[in-house]
Formats: C-alpha cells, sequence, structure tokens
C-alpha cells in the first residue's frame, strides 16, 4: 500500500514538474515570439488605450500620434497624414492587433522597453507612464513626390540613400486609411477590416517589402557581377536565338527569337537571355546561389517592418538551372530587395542594410537608442561595382532602358517587363550613377499598362520624374534636416 502511494505520489510529481516547465517555457522563453505572432491582438489591444508615443519623419512631420478625447476610451490613435504612411507605419486597432512599425516597434512606442521606462533616475521611484517616439529615416517631401509620381497606378516605389541604408520613401498603392482602423466605433471597423481583407486589389499589402515578383532581366547584373568577380570580363557569348540546357528543362531564348552575344555590356543593352544562360552555365549554381545570398536576396532585407520573406530565388526548383536563374528565369523579388541591390552597387559593393528607423527618442526629444547604419560585408570588390555602374549607364544610354535618361543628371539603370498572367513591370535605377545619390525601385502592375513597350514609357517616366524631383529638393541632405 505504501508503496502504491509513492508510485502515485511520483506521478503527480512528475505531472506537476511538467506543467512548471510548461508554463516557464510558454512565460518565458516563448513569450517573445507568442507576443509578436501576426495572429495575437491581445498585445497591441492591451495598450490601445494607454499613453503611446509618436512616430515623426525624419524632416519633423508627425505622421502617428495619441491624443485625447472625451468619452469611455480617454485617447484615439491618429494617422494626420491618413494613407501617405499607412503600409510603413501600419495602425493599431483595440480588436483587430496592429500592423508595421506600430506592431514591430510596439514596446518603444508603448514604452514596454526598460530604456524607454527609465528615462532619468527618477523613474526608479516614481511611478509614471513614459513612451518613446520614433523618427524615421523617410523623409516626408520624398514620401509625396513617390505618392505623386505614381498616382492613378497599381504598385510600389522606394527610394534609398546608397550611402547609409536610409529608406527616404516607400509606397504601396493601392493604399488604405489607418484611421479608420483605429477608431473607437469596434463595429465600423469591423466592417472596414472586412472589406479591406476581401478586396481583390489587397489594399492592405505592402507591396514596396512583401510582394514578391518575377525580375527577369534585372537578375543579369547580379550575373555581371559574379562574372566579374570570377574573372569573367572577357568573356564572349556565342551570338544565338536560343539555347537548351539540359534535356527535359525549358529551353532559353531571346525575346522575338532575336540573335544575340557578345561581351558582358553588349548582353546588357541587347537584353540578351542566351548569353546570360551561357555565362551562367559557366559560373555554375553554387556561385550564383552564392552570390544571390551575399546580395540579401535569399533573405528580409529589411529589419524595422517585421516582414520576413524566405526562399526568394528557387535555387531548388528541380525545372531550373544555373543557367536560368542567370538569366532572371525563376527569380522573384521585392522592390524593396532591388533597390537595395543598386544601392550596394552604387556603394562601391558595401551592403548596408535598409532601415526605416533612425532613432528611438525620449518625451525631452533626448536620443535613447540611434539605429546607426548596419554594415551587412563588402559584396562584391569596388572595381567590380564601378564596372556595374558603367554597364547600367550605357544601357541607359544605348540599351533598353533609354527612357530613363536625363539631360542633367547621368542615370544608370534597367527597365524590364512580363505579361504571363500577371503583367507588371520594372524600373531600377541609380542616380547620379558614377556617384549616386539614390537608389529607386519602381514596380506597377495591371491589366491596363498595355504593351511592354507602352509599360516601359509609362514606368521610366514615374522613375524620371521622382529622380528629378528628389535631386532638385531645397537641402542638400538626402539623409534628413541639418
Amino acid at each position: 500500500m505504501t508503496r502504491r502511494i509513492l508510485h502515485v505520489g511520483l506521478g503527480l510529481l512528475l505531472i506537476y514538474v511538467l506543467l512548471f516547465v510548461q508554463l516557464e517555457l510558454t512565460q518565458v522563453v516563448r513569450a517573445d515570439s507568442l507576443r509578436d505572432h501576426p495572429q495575437n491582438t491581445r498585445e497591441i489591444g492591451m495598450v490601445f488605450d494607454a499613453p503611446r508615443g509618436a512616430i515623426k519623419t525624419t524632416d519633423g512631420e508627425t505622421v502617428a500620434q495619441t491624443v485625447s478625447v472625451s468619452g469611455t476610451r480617454p485617447r484615439l490613435r491618429q494617422y494626420p497624414y491618413g494613407s501617405l504612411y499607412s503600409h510603413l507605419v501600419g495602425f493599431i486597432s483595440a480588436h483587430h492587433g496592429g500592423d508595421g512599425l506600430e506592431r514591430s516597434h510596439n514596446n518603444f512606442l508603448a514604452g514596454r522597453d526598460l530604456a524607454v521606462r527609465v528615462q532619468d533616475k527618477r523613474d526608479f521611484f516614481v511611478d509614471r507612464a513614459r513612451t518613446g517616439h520614433i523618427q524615421l529615416s523617410v523623409r516626408h517631401d520624398v514620401q509625396l513626390v513617390a505618392r505623386a509620381a505614381l498616382a492613378g497606378h497599381r504598385g510600389a516605389a522606394v527610394v534609398i540613400n546608397p550611402a547609409n541604408g536610409a529608406v527616404l520613401a516607400m509606397w504601396s498603392s493601392p493604399h488604405f486609411d489607418p484611421n479608420h482602423l483605429s477608431s473607437h466605433d469596434l463595429a465600423a471597423v469591423t466592417n472596414d477590416v472586412a472589406s479591406l481583407k476581401s478586396d481583390k486589389e489587397s489594399p492592405l499589402l505592402n507591396r514596396a517589402d512583401s510582394q514578391l515578383v518575377d525580375v527577369g532581366p534585372i537578375f543579369a547584373i547580379v550575373t555581371a557581377a559574379s562574372a566579374i568577380e570570377r574573372g569573367l570580363d572577357d568573356f564572349i557569348a556565342p551570338q544565338v536565338d536560343s539555347i537548351l540546357i539540359e534535356t527535359g528543362k525549358e529551353p532559353i531564348g531571346n525575346n522575338k527569337n532575336a540573335t544575340c552575344g557578345g561581351g558582358l555590356t553588349e548582353l546588357l543593352v541587347t537584353n540578351c537571355r542566351t548569353g546570360w544562360a551561357t555565362i551562367g552555365s559557366a559560373l555554375g549554381m553554387s556561385e550564383l546561389r552564392t552570390r544571390a545570398k551575399a546580395f540579401g536576396m535569399t533573405e528580409s532585407v529589411s529589419n524595422s517592418t517585421g516582414i520576413h520573406l524566405n526562399g526568394v530565388i528557387r535555387f531548388d526548383d528541380e525545372a531550373l538551372s544555373a543557367a536560368h536563374i542567370a538569366a532572371g528565369v525563376g527569380v522573384q523579388l521585392s522592390p524593396l530587395h532591388l533597390a537595395h541591390l543598386f544601392a550596394t552597387i552604387g556603394n562601391d559593393g558595401q551592403r548596408i542594410r535598409p532601415r526605416v528607423v533612425d532613432q528611438i527618442q525620449s518625451h525631452d526629444g533626448s536620443v535613447i537608442r540611434d539605429f546607426e547604419p548596419e554594415q551587412l560585408g563588402q559584396v562584391i570588390a569596388s572595381e567590380t561595382a564601378s564596372k556595374l555602374q558603367t554597364m547600367l549607364a550605357a544601357n541607359v544610354q544605348t540599351g533598353n532602358a533609354q527612357g530613363l535618361a536625363l539631360n542633367e543628371v547621368e542615370v544608370g539603370g534597367i527597365l524590364a517587363s512580363a505579361s504571363a498572367g500577371h503583367p507588371q513591370v520594372w524600373a531600377i535605377a541609380l542616380a547620379p550613377v558614377t556617384q549616386p545619390e539614390l537608389a529607386i525601385a519602381v514596380l506597377l502592375e495591371g491589366d491596363n499598362l498595355g504593351g511592354p513597350q507602352a509599360a516601359e514609357s509609362v514606368v521610366a517616366a514615374i522613375t524620371r520624374s521622382i529622380i528629378e524631383a528628389v535631386l532638385r529638393l531645397p537641402t542638400p541632405n538626402l539623409e534628413g534636416v541639418e
């Protein structure tokens, strides 16, 4: 009898220990992941009525703030510029959680971060609400330029300063008004959320950093970088109109069955898929995979918005070969990825992680945390970057990107379009190309783009207007106001 009681007691003790361990794992080890899970709305709901810090642009415009109001809920989150920053800043809702920076930087804004809670020694002895304010790297005037340039179009635009990785503008359309989602009229909010989620245009989707789109010949610049780094500068591709790499894999052909070949610059200018495929076969899959990873094409490149993209290049697709990847077949990236790629080339091959947040500030404006440029390594030699810049300039002068040319500024870039299933067109540019101040990616999509030439003409005009406007803005310091 005593032995049975002992066994029962040991069994109960074991169950208690297991429950205790599981509780600790849930409350401590998994706390952060559970709190930040996209389906967890309780975390945001808990701070909906609490004091909350403001979000401002680097040139001082307030884009999110909490104000006092009368009624059962004493505070209301407001977004003074409506949809202008909706995809970047996101929203906070009592019953529907939050998104964007409102979610990813909630600890700072709500005062849960230790450095925010304790801003001076008196905070150890006085219980008072402290919140952190976010200063963005985004410039309000550049964001306005991007929105105006894409007016009437579905797509996205990203503008980056290559020297420090600062995102100066990030615009996505269609968009939404976050004020409707932060309203105290919870019934209306529920209706708005349901309407936005069911909309076929996907207005809640941030096309700038979370939509992956076929990039086609744009990936050729990565293939060219690999070729130069491997000593294939003088490689001459044969003049052909199509090639069959391996039996059972899709043949690779040129647009309109054109015959082309030649050196790296000629291949870029003529958009010669067969030439890049030939180089890809010489380089091999391992080299292309390594180079793509070094450029940040197999990961999320944003450290601020909480978006995680995995496997953006399908190296494991059995239907594709190194030749296919080198020619851009099966390669999907976001506008942020491509702006980041060109920013790295414009920064002499030094990769800096894109960032949309510059600082976390206290109630009196002092800096609590400064997000310095995050150096991610020398991806390619500066000499290689210089050669790529020259190639991109030649593509604007005599190649398919002539629509990007400006009279007063030398621009380097690539235009690309695809119409299979979902019509899309790209423009990626550096300006000025030899001493870049801007790296720009513009994506347009939709059935109203017309044929490839017409679509490329439209996206080129939009990109030109952004370059001209931004370079003519009154302040010479594109990082922010001096």
